[in-house]
Formats: C-alpha cells, structure tokens, sequence
C-alpha cells in the first residue's frame, strides 16, 4: 500500500477537545487524547460516531507546561476522512481544513 501522506505522522498523546455534530443530529463536545499527529491532520479516539465527511472544530494542548504557565494550543477546523469502530467507542481520522497555533 503506497504511503498518501504529504508530511510525517508522530505518534504523540496531547489532550484535544472535539466540538461536532454526531450520526444523530446531536451537537457535542468531547474531551480526548490525540494518538498522532501530522501536518495534514490528526488521529483520536471519540465515545460518539459521526459520519465520514463531518465537520469538526478542534483544540489541542501542544504541550504540557507546570500549573499556572501558559502552554501552546492549536485551534482547528477538519473534516473526517475515516471513522473506525473500536471496543470503546471510534476511531476518527480527521483532515485539517484550518489550523493556528496561539
């Protein structure tokens, strides 16, 4: 299978909050935990499915700085490439469409 990629992936845990609408209409936001990370988007685990093709704001903590001192985020905007069922919950694949780091 030939690599599609257009930067490297890293595999990092950095704590993400998801705002979307789920398969059910339902808008939500959701704390979780990023399992990598590239240029061109990110992968994270959801307890709630949503549909391929779904927009989705993001922001991430870049870093993890001591109580009380301010750490990098980086606020998103993506779209979901791909939603895989997992033993708890799914999943999601998710391209940027926008992205800045503040």
């Amino acid at each position: 299978m030939n690599e599609r990629r257009l930067s490297p992936r890293v595999a990092v845990e950095y704590p993400a909050r998801l705002k979307a609408t789920d398969i059910e209409g339902r808008n939500f936001k959701e704390e979780t935990v990023l399992e990598n990370l590239s240029g061109g988007g990110m992968y994270l685990s959801l307890t709630r499915k949503l549909h391929e093709g779904a927009d989705v704001s993001l922001s991430v903590r870049l870093s993890i700085a001591p109580a009380g001192e301010e750490s990098l985020l980086m606020a998103a905007r993506g779209i979901v490439r791909r939603v895989e069922m997992r033993r708890n919950g799914y999943g999601l694949a998710v391209e940027f469409l926008r992205r800045r780091v503040l």
